[in-house]
């Protein structure tokens, strides 16, 4: 075997390559997200010491009033343990994970992709990204349409960080909304809404008076400042019932606008 091919496939030239293909783009947080993984061989046979499948996202950091992005993985299967592949040669590595509950949705800023690592013994590791598009859980997608029922619009969503909460994640998805009714534009500026989801409801936190606070974060201010955030349990049960659902979250925007 040429010298020259093993190293010039040591630094990608020539090297195996992977492609992941997805069953479908769209996903709902608890469906199960499934493809397959196509590896095929480079010019000289190579040791892939394993190949992992992630689910990966991005969110803001704010430091000294300096906004920066940084990315973490949501999940993680391992698709296939070692295995050495011939020049030209072509193996599929069928996959299936559970969309988390917690995977934001992909609206605004906010990014959620399928990240495919193929790890080459010797050479430069390979990896094949994937967007996908994230829709709301219909018990989130009833407390957004009742928010917009009200009067208001989402202007923003975004992922922060947000260790306080002692989540899974180290971060938060938070969306903005601006409030369109003369009612509330008179009383509001805007209002921001986070989701906590598990298995039996949805937790919402809410602000309703948010003052111009820059770079630093409402989130960030509140918490360090002990400033208390307004938060309201919704079981499963309550969340399917739209009418009420929305009358209480009036009910706790107009008692919190004055």
């Amino acid at each position: 075997m040429s010298f020259f091919k093993k190293f010039a496939a040591s630094v990608g030239i020539g090297a195996a390559k992977v492609d992941t293909i997805l069953e479908r783009e769209a996903y709902e947080p608890g469906e199960e997200v499934r493809g397959i993984v196509h590896v095929k061989g480079g010019k000289v046979s190579q040791d892939i010491r394993f190949i992992d499948v992630k689910l990966n996202t991005w969110y803001s950091i704010v430091k000294d009033d300096e906004e920066q992005r940084k990315d973490t993985t949501l999940h993680s299967v391992r698709v296939t343990e070692s295995f050495t592949i011939q020049p030209g040669e072509e193996h599929q590595f069928p996959f299936s994970f559970i969309l988390p509950i917690d995977t934001p949705i992909t609206v605004g800023k906010v990014e959620v992709a399928v990240v495919t690592d193929l790890d080459i013994q010797g050479g430069i590791d390979k990896s094949d990204h994937d967007r996908i598009f994230v829709q709301a859980h219909p018990w989130m997608k009833r407390v957004l349409e009742a928010v917009e029922n009200l009067g208001f619009r989402l202007h923003e969503a975004d992922c922060e960080q947000a260790p306080y909460f002692s989540r899974r994640l180290p971060f938060v998805q938070e969306f903005e909304f601006i409030p369109v009714s003369d009612y509330y534009g008179e009383l509001l500026d805007e209002l921001e809404l986070i989701f906590l989801m598990d298995e039996e409801g949805l937790d919402i936190i809410l602000e309703v008076d948010r003052r111009a606070r820059g770079l630093r974060g409402w989130l960030e201010e509140m918490y360090n400042d002990g400033e208390q955030l307004v938060r309201v349990r919704f079981s499963q049960s309550e969340l399917e019932g739209a009418q009420e659902l929305e009358s209480v979250l009036e009910e706790i925007i107009d008692q919190y606008a004055e």
